[in-house]
């Protein structure tokens, strides 16, 4: 183990600068020449540079005075905390980057405690010091108040590299060098050989690539591998370190965070929290604490616009899966908008970023339906159910008990705003934790249905908070809830694709809401549209779009009025035949009125 190895990585909220600052790290490190510096560097991927977000981690090694930095980019965002947990795992110290202008925020309190969950050494940073808004007094005290210090935190502009010369020498004193875990020693009494895969991504050519730090032991190119979890073999066709790009090594030894060429072509093979080991000692090593599958929180039917590109929406899907391997799909059939894909993802980011990538790199609209959580019911004949499409939702007169997803919610926001946020999570059906104070800010902690936390909470408090409020969750169970199925019947006939899971307590709400809704989004047709609202066959909300009506007695010109009756019972007739047989037109807009009500 090398004592001139430090690994650590920039924990942080979103757009607090942690892309930033990994620039100058790599400009002043003379990892990257200044001339061939782009902001966010690390970040490859178009959306990324555009949003201002990170959404894959990124490891990238700088050789600085003697030492060997290895630096991963975590995404700030809650719907990629599995993310940073991997990474933070492959770390022993992390910089704790807090925005001067802004303050704590509810993801760096998630994000530490991460941290701190895996003993990680913290560093507390302030950045944007050089900001027209920045309270550099006020984000010192809220962080040493986290953190409980006396010690003054690093005060630096990533922007234009104040203070990260400094930063980077008290990362080479003060973080530990990695550290080897108990192991049984192999016969000739040197240490097995153990990796954590954090990540991995799919090459073309190459097949899946290993994201891996070395626990212990050496890793040579050639090796006989395999993992722990899945029992996937492969041999180490090439290893090497990133420094920014692929650059490949003889040799990776304990402590070092690179990358394995597996050859494998199925990126659901390579497990990110895996513990990889040598072939001949898979008997011997212990696997990694903390593993688990990843598993989506959100599901969306998408629909491709046109219904001729089902099978290019299928192959555009399989590909993003190759370098995505938390999202899952299983194919639908609905018989208004035809197939489609039931696409399962982390939260609502993850499918928004995942949608506008089948738009702009593959040329495919996809109409969205309603977002929604898995439920669980308790049938009396004792089996258990769990589902997400309200397509599978059990006759009700089976149902015993049913249980919905529910969030641990952290809420950090500024004094003035606490009554309106608890007023707020009061509203979403939300159990009040806990409400502590951070200086100036508030944080507020509330358990509440995962439902409501994806589609209602974010907007919500952004508009509570007037833009101040930022929220983190994860999942924390299941709680009882009487779950019914609204139906939504257009022009008399059950749309099927509208229909949504609620508890009873707010169905009523609901069902009026989405009424209005739908009333607003589809356009007034030739004939009269019924929109209706039902539970179990009882219609509980109805709005009624009236039809374009053509002025049939303009022609007339004096005469008996009969002539007129005549003309309009002609007209009533023809529309009540088009009503019979017309084709009500949905527009992507009601969809979305649907998932917004």
């Amino acid at each position: 183990m090398s004592n001139s190895t430090r690994n650590f990585s920039i924990i942080a909220h979103i757009d607090a600068g942690k892309s930033t600052l990994a620039d100058r790290m790599l400009e002043i490190t003379g990892t990257v020449q200044s001339d061939k510096i782009t902001p966010q560097l690390l970040d490859t991927n178009p959306i990324e540079r555009e949003r201002g977000i990170t959404i894959k981690l990124a490891p990238v090694a700088m050789m600085y005075k003697g030492f060997t930095l290895n630096l991963i980019d975590t995404p700030g965002h809650v719907d990629f905390n599995y993310e940073v947990e991997r990474a933070l795992q492959a770390c022993e110290g992390a910089l704790l980057l807090v925005d001067a202008t802004k303050g704590v925020q509810a993801q760096t309190v998630a994000n530490l405690r991460l941290a701190k969950n895996l003993g990680l050494t913290i560093i507390p940073v302030v950045n944007k010091i050089d900001a027209p808004l920045a309270d550099v007094p006020a984000a010192t005290r809220q962080i040493k108040q986290l953190l409980n210090i006396t010690t003054e935190p690093f005060l630096i502009s990533a922007k234009t590299g104040e203070g990260v010369e400094n930063l980077l020498d008290h990362i080479i004193s003060n973080l530990p060098s990695p550290r080897t875990r108990n192991l049984a020693p192999t016969t000739n009494n040197s240490p097995l050989f153990q990796a954590l895969v954090f990540n991995s991504t799919f090459d073309t050519h190459l097949g899946v690539i290993a994201f891996v730090k070395i626990i212990s032991g050496d890793l040579h190119t050639g090796d006989k591998l395999e993992f722990l979890s899945s029992g996937q073999s492969l041999v180490s066709s090439e290893i090497g370190i990133f420094s920014p790009g692929r650059t490949p090594q003889k040799t990776l030894t304990t402590g070092n965070v690179g990358y394995i060429i597996t050859g494998i072509k199925d990126i659901r093979r390579v497990l990110v929290g895996d513990t990889l080991c040598l072939a001949t000692q898979s008997k011997l090593v212990t696997p990694i604490p903390g593993f688990r599958k990843i598993h989506p929180n959100v599901f969306l039917d998408l629909y491709p616009a046109e219904g001729s590109q089902y099978r290019d929406l299928i192959d555009a899907l399989e590909k993003l899966k190759l370098n995505d391997s938390s999202l899952t799909t299983q194919g639908i059939n609905s018989p208004i908008l035809g197939q489609g894909v039931k696409v399962g993802f982390l939260g609502m980011l993850h499918a928004e970023v995942v949608g506008e990538r089948l738009e702009r790199e593959f040329n495919l609209p996809v109409i969205s339906v309603s977002p929604s959580v898995e439920y669980k019911v308790r049938l009396r004949h004792g089996d258990e159910k769990i589902f997400s499409s309200a397509a599978d939702f059990p006759d009700p007169v089976l149902i015993a008990e049913g249980f919905e997803p529910i969030a641990a919610v952290n809420i950090v926001v500024t004094s003035p705003y606490v009554g309106a946020v608890m007023e707020l999570c009061q509203d979403l059906r939300g159990d009040l934790i806990n409400v502590s104070y951070l200086d100036e800010l508030v944080e507020i902690e509330y358990l509440l249905p995962l439902i409501e936390v994806i589609t209602a909470l974010h907007d919500s408090l952004k508009s509570v908070t007037q833009g101040f409020g930022s929220l983190d969750y994860e999942l924390a169970g299941w709680q009882k809830a009487e779950l019914v199925k609204l139906e939504v019947l257009l022009n008399h006939e059950i749309f099927a694709p509208m229909s949504v899971i609620t508890v009873k307590q707010k169905a009523y709400a609901k069902g009026k809401k989405m009424a209005e809704k739908l009333k607003e989004a589809i356009p007034r047709q030739q004939f009269e549209i019924p929109i209706q609202v039902t539970i179990g066959g009882q219609i509980i909300s109805r709005e009624t779009i009236k039809a374009y009506r053509k002025d049939v007695d303009s022609k007339l010109h004096g005469g008996d009025f009969t002539r007129n009756l005549k003309l309009l019972k002609k007209q009533k007739k023809g529309k009540a035949r088009m009503k019979q047989f017309g084709r009500v037109s949905v527009p992507q807009e009601a969809f979305l009125a649907i998932a917004k009500s």
